[in-house]
């Protein structure tokens, strides 16, 4: 049984449940009370002397607690408060526990919970249906698995072909800086060589004196660092190119998927994805690939004048090769799946932070911030735990292979220096050669961070090609375009399930027809379909069976957008982008003459507009924080109005208006449907369904219960649509007994009563630790004690 069903029973007594069951463990694997067993200690032997019975007991307690507030105050020991109240002492809890006392007050328990559980809500065959989720549609956590083949990583590659003009330049600039970075080393050798054999004068380099020689070298090294600072500045400006191609790219495949998508992915996940995935693979194809390319260069190049040079050194440096190769493919796979994994998580938290922040009056009013920032810190900690995990493998790996390179080091040393004694080398040969192999170990190092920054691109281009290749069911550009959406609308024998829940039946042989120009009302129990008739229509799901024909042309045919222009919808919670309300108005026609946005707005009775200083101008605020829900409800009436679609559907359109903004918008709205105009109107508001031509009444069963106008419906009073009023009118269903309600507990209270039980967990531990102690030192003062 949850825990929060047997707190309910006892807060009201005015302490919490955690003084009965042990904070740590409320049920076992088994599914049986997990009680605390230094408390079931204090309290068996009570219950074996009780003449009541232990679910009573408690009962009573419960009842005497309730009338006396300040008797079992939560600051307190709140199982001795009970214990004085219940049995009058607390001396039997210093006695060994009695095997019966013991399973009386585990039975009480398991008694006081199963009580409360037949509150709980059974499972229909609804739910269980339900319980069959498909999510086809669904985008995997980690892209498409943890394998990276040669293919992924070519077409990872391939998203800088349009930048590889640009990229060649940078390739340029690179060679030119790597060689005249890896001239360093030579340079220093030879005039090291020549330092050693004559008197300063003397010495002539490349037919240069030594002054010249270094003059040159200098413009040579500032020839270097232009190189590098082209090199840096093409890549940043061709990897924010890059970033902002891919954003847009899968912003527009993002926007053409179908409602199934949406209805699988959270939408936290797909800004995690445009945001942070993007700017990873724009960094590895840019300046990762860059960075590998310049250690590529570097490495092959310092290899080569070390074999020149020596080589014997050069073998004994490739020993340690091996291993920090294969070192460094297991930590590329690591870190791949690691930051596939942070990738992950950071969607989930950007998720919850849209979803919380995007509704802070609702959590505010539940006074829900410390439960949501809580919530927060947890995935917060989750990523940093993988961060944590990430940091240790990259130190662990870096580490040893930076050991293993300093033990080479000081191996070639040694050698090297037995050569230069015996005149195999001489002391600038092995000074270049020590150059080299520096500026090749950190070539080997830079390789090694190429392939794991590689391989997060990779973990993070797998769930960019992801949502890239995803194909919508329902293409938004396919079909014959749709010039008028006039004529009777059909329904003909139409069967549907949502695709995340392909077991629950909302329509079943659904068929009925809307006349063209008609104001038709659609109404029908909670859950019924009613607004999955706009959906249908709307084209956002295709039936399963059957077929929706519009003038007898069936719309799976039709191309989807040009006819969601001839519909016009108002749904029932009002949907605002940030902008002006002129903006929002002509959301449907963004080039709509200013004349046409006025006179939609007076029609839809926006008169609220010339009471705010910046009329039309005014900014809405994000999701139209900064109006009421009727001034939002009427700009969205509005905004379908400006469209003049040949079918609107009004989604409980007039829900958020008080009664004077209502028969406004009524009067609006009975002007407009005196036009040619096909109206669906989804409601439960009385004045809406009176003013319809004709009802469609809709089942549980999803089909049709009954058809006819208002007068037709309301006469028979065993009517489908008669008793649906007459439920409506009552308010619903209403309890036998009225609820009361408990007392209310905020959040830090009850962390705070979670807390200090567990302190008393703690303390009655130590405790029972110390009597133990006790017992082994001395069984006679243990017993002299009880």
């Amino acid at each position: 049984m949850s825990l929060g069903l047997w707190r309910r029973a006892v807060q009201p007594a005015g302490f919490g449940v955690q003084a009965l069951v042990a904070p740590r463990k409320i049920l076992s694997p088994t599914g049986s009370i997990g009680i605390n067993p230094l408390l079931l200690k204090q309290s068996s032997a009570a219950f074996s002397t009780a003449k009541t019975s232990p679910i009573s007991v408690i009962k009573s307690c419960f009842e005497t607690s309730s009338r006396s507030p300040t008797a079992l105050h939560p600051s307190r020991n709140p199982w001795r408060s009970i214990q004085r109240q219940a049995f009058g002492t607390t001396t039997a809890a210093k006695k060994d526990p009695a095997p019966e006392g013991r399973n009386k007050m585990k039975e009480a328990l398991e008694e006081a919970l199963e009580e409360d559980g037949d509150q709980e809500f059974k499972k229909s065959d609804r739910a269980a249906k339900a319980a069959q989720v498909n999510l086809a549609a669904k985008l995997s956590k980690e892209g498409k698995g943890p394998k990276a083949g040669a293919n992924e990583i070519w077409r990872l590659v391939k998203i800088a072909r349009p930048e590889l003009r640009w990229l060649a330049v940078a390739f340029v600039f690179l060679v030119l800086s790597s060689s005249v970075t890896m001239s360093i080393p030579f340079s220093v050798g030879r005039i090291l060589d020549l330092a050693t054999k004559g008197e300063a004068e003397d010495i002539r380099m490349f037919g240069l004196t030594l002054n010249q020689f270094f003059m040159g070298l200098a413009g040579i090294l500032t020839l270097g660092a232009m190189a590098n600072f082209g090199r840096v500045i093409l890549l940043r400006i061709v990897g924010e190119r890059v970033v902002a191609r891919l954003r847009s790219q899968l912003y527009r495949r993002t926007y053409v998927q179908d409602a199934e998508f949406f209805d699988a992915n959270r939408v936290g996940d797909l800004i995690s994805r445009l945001s942070s995935d993007t700017v990873i693979v724009g960094k590895s194809v840019t300046q990762n690939l860059s960075d590998g390319l310049r250690a590529l260069f570097s490495g092959g190049a310092g290899f080569a004048i070390m074999v020149w040079t020596s080589p014997k050194l050069t073998g004994l440096l490739l020993l340690m090769f091996p291993p920090i190769a294969v070192g460094a493919f297991i930590y590329g796979r690591t870190i791949r799946n690691i930051s596939r994994q942070i990738q992950r998580n950071l969607g989930t938290l950007t998720k919850i932070a849209e979803e919380r922040l995007g509704n802070i009056k609702t959590s505010q009013a539940f006074v829900g911030e410390v439960q949501e920032v809580g919530r927060y810190n947890r995935q917060i900690r989750r990523i940093f735990a993988l961060g944590r995990r990430e940091a240790t493998v990259a130190a662990t790996f870096f580490a040893s292979t930076g050991w293993a390179g300093n033990m080479t080091i000081l191996a070639m040393l040694m050698v090297g220096g037995n050569f230069v004694r015996n005149g195999a080398m001489s002391l600038g040969e092995l000074t270049s050669f020590m150059m080299y192999t520096a500026f090749a170990g950190s070539s080997l190092f830079g390789l090694s961070g190429f392939y794991s920054e590689l391989m997060k691109g990779v973990g993070a281009a797998s769930r960019l090609f992801e949502l890239q290749d995803r194909q919508p069911g329902i293409h938004q550009t396919v079909g014959s375009p749709v010039k008028s959406a006039q004529g009777p609308i059909r329904f003909n024998n139409v069967s549907f399930a949502y695709p995340t829940r392909p077991a629950v039946r909302i329509f079943d042989g659904l068929d009925f027809e809307i006349p063209s120009g008609s104001n038709v009302c659609v109404v029908g129990p909670s859950g019924g379909g009613k607004s999955t008739v706009a959906s249908l229509l709307l084209r956002f799901y295709n039936p399963t069976a059957g077929s929706i024909t519009i003038n007898g042309v069936d719309i799976s045919g039709m191309n989807v957008k040009s006819l969601r222009r001839r519909i016009g919808m108002v749904s029932q919670e009002p949907v605002l982008f940030s902008g002006t309300i002129a903006e929002n108005i002509a959301y449907g026609r963004p080039k709509a003459p200013r004349a046409e946005i006025v006179a939609a707005a007076r029609r839809a009775n926006c008169n609220f507009i010339s009471d705010l200083p910046d009329g039309l101008e005014t900014q809405v605020g994000a999701r139209g924080s900064q109006l009421s829900g009727g001034q939002k409800q009427r700009i969205a009436i509005a905004r379908a109005l400006l469209k003049d679609p040949d079918i609107l559907i009004l989604d409980e359109a007039t829900s958020a208006l008080d009664a004077e903004s209502e028969t406004l918008v009524n009067e609006a709205l009975a002007g407009l449907l005196r036009g040619h105009n096909t109206t669906i109107s989804i409601a439960h508001r009385l004045s809406t369904i009176k003013r319809s031509d004709q009802i469609i009444v809709l089942n549980t069963e999803g089909k049709v219960a009954e058809i006819g106008s208002y007068t037709q419906l309301a006469a028979n009073k065993d009517s489908a649509f008669s008793k649906l009023m007459e439920w409506q009118m009552s308010g619903g269903e209403v309890p036998e007994k009225p609820v009361t309600n408990g007392a209310h507990i905020s959040e830090a209270e009850e962390l705070e009563q979670h807390a200090e039980a567990e302190e008393l967990h703690e303390e009655l531990h130590e405790d029972e630790l110390h009597e133990e102690e006790v017992e082994k030192r001395d069984p006679s003062k243990a017993s002299q004690g009880r």
